[in-house]
């Protein structure tokens, strides 16, 4: 597994002036898309998921280059958020085993299945939204060393 790349402002060591303007131009691709501008959430969501958009947006808009494109995953991270909490309050009322009362078997409460998934919809949705740092530096910087411009002089000092 590769090192996390860090932006300039994360970075400890000495590193060359190539690898300094490299970070600079990851940096600024991260921010070149159409930011997002609908900042309300959609009003059919639930209030929990609507509580955590009010959260996250403000801060993603300002840390991190939150763009149009990532308006529907940021819906489904909030959606999933709200599920989790939904299924939290019904595991901590009912319990994690429930009991039919008919046949008096007891089996898992429905509702750690759905917080199960919503677990991992708000894990794949945060991943996909790159709301770690070293999600989105990792795609600049490579993005930013495709980009890379040719030095007319490194042929000749090559070639010697």
């Amino acid at each position: 597994m590769s090192k996390p790349i860090k932006l300039l402002e994360e970075v400890s060591m000495n590193i060359s002036n190539e690898e300094k303007m490299q970070r600079e131009d990851a940096k600024k691709e991260l921010f070149s898309y159409q930011e997002l501008v609908t900042i309300t959430p959609p009003d059919w969501m639930p209030a929990s998921a609507i509580s955590e958009w009010d959260r996250l947006v403000p801060i993603m808009k300002k840390e991190f280059p939150l763009s149009e494109t990532d308006y529907g995953l940021l819906i489904s991270y909030c959606l999933a958020f709200s599920r989790i909490k939904t299924a939290e309050g019904e595991i901590r009322k009912f319990g994690t085993f429930v009991t039919n009362e008919n046949t008096g078997v007891k089996r898992a409460n429905p509702a750690i299945s759905v917080q199960s998934q919503a677990m991992r919809d708000m894990k794949s949705s945060a991943s996909a939204l790159g709301m770690t740092l070293e999600a989105r530096s990792r795609l600049a910087l490579n993005k930013a060393k495709e980009n890379t411009a040719v030095d007319p002089f490194e042929s000749l000092v090559s070639n010697g």
